[in-house]
């Protein structure tokens, strides 16, 4: 039984996190699944779907699979996949993002109706979360009964509870000299909203506080120059993109992390992994009230939707915490682990192989 795990996206992205954990998981439960990684880091003007496109297409040419899943449907996963579904692969396919709701203009309306007809190829969908299935069973009502929800979840072999402080995130600590730090994880694309961040957490350098900001992506120059505009060199430090253990180095590093959305449309039906991740290593997490994310309020630290509450409830945190993130582990192993989460996954491949079975 062999099913191959497919990311839309480029490389340092999140929903390539999200295939990479479905991968390891599968294995754990059972499935033998081969992963192709991306091939290239997010480009300008998105030309790495165009050129991965061939990549696929030559990695699968000759291969069999029982079954494949594809975070995110466009044509540079699909089209190759549908090679394998002339040969009997059922596709999963997870729709974890409205894509569109991050552009404008004519672009936005491309990526809507490209993926809305590459969504037509699968024969089930996942996804993770209640408002996000909702929008999907009313703008594709084939797929009732055919949507599993798949979790936003954690590595929690990774993302645990840590005191332990090395490495780079040793020599941060160092240099930051006794300050304490606040810290925030993204892949800086616009999907990502450091500029806010940046807004509601400069008023923390007058009470001792630093700002760690962690990851790459294609506006991390752009927002090192902003930073450096706005006279915040001494208050800001970039990693650069990290690997996901030595991003849980700098976490345990860390006094406060920072989860920020804003009110777009989009953002409703988001689920942020990064939230679960900080919760899960016991971290205090100060986050605005978008989306799902009001469902955290007993372990963490949640403002309003507005950039003015959030920056708000910043400079109440930075004086004062009680212990609710003291439970963040223990929620996150009982409701988002990632080995639960890809038994279910697995059941569902094995239901499907065995229906194609029985048809052939």
């Amino acid at each position: 039984m062999r099913a191959l795990v497919l990311s839309s996206q480029a490389k340092n992205t999140g929903s390539t996190l999200r295939a990479e954990y479905i991968h390891k998981y599968l294995n754990r439960a059972g499935i033998k699944a081969d992963y192709i990684s991306p091939p290239f880091n997010s480009m300008v003007f998105m030309a790495d779907f165009f050129l991965s496109l061939f990549y696929y297409f030559f990695r699968v040419l000759n291969k069999r699979y029982d079954a494949v899943f594809i975070v995110k449907p466009y044509p540079n996963t699909v089209l190759p996949a549908l090679l394998l579904k002339f040969r009997g692969a059922p596709i999963i396919i997870d729709v974890d993002d409205l894509d569109y709701g991050y552009r404008g203009g004519v672009l936005s309306v491309i990526i809507e109706k490209m993926q809305a007809y590459f969504t037509g190829f699968a024969d089930w969908l996942t996804s993770h979360n209640t408002e996000l299935i909702r929008l999907i069973l009313r703008r594709f009502p084939r797929f009732k009964g055919k949507v599993l929800r798949l979790n936003q979840c954690v590595d929690t072999e990774i993302f645990r509870p840590s005191k332990k402080v090395s490495g780079a995130a040793g020599k941060l600590k160092k240099m930051v000299k006794g300050k304490r730090v606040l810290f925030y994880m993204a892949h800086l694309n616009i999907a990502g909203y450091l500029g806010e961040i940046l807004e509601s957490a400069r008023a923390a350098a007058a009470e001792g506080w630093v700002l760690v900001v962690a990851g790459g992506g294609p506006l991390l120059n752009r927002y090192k120059k902003e930073a450096f505009k706005q006279g915040l060199e001494d208050f800001v430090f970039f990693t650069g993109p990290l690997a996901p253990r030595e991003a849980a180095g700098y976490a345990a590093a860390s006094d406060i992390c920072l989860v920020y959305y804003s009110g777009r449309y989009v953002n409703r039906f988001r689920a942020s992994m990064k939230l679960r991740e900080y919760l899960a290593m016991n971290k205090p997490v100060v986050a605005n009230s978008m989306g799902e994310i009001r469902e955290f309020k007993k372990i963490a630290y949640v403002s309003g939707a507005s950039k003015k509450s959030f920056t708000a409830e910043i400079r109440r945190r930075i004086k004062n915490l009680d212990k609710r993130h003291e439970k963040g582990y223990k929620f996150i192993k009982a409701n988002f682990d990632w080995r639960r989460e890809a038994e279910k996954l697995a059941g569902l491949i094995r239901v499907l192989i065995r229906d194609k079975n029985k048809k052939a």
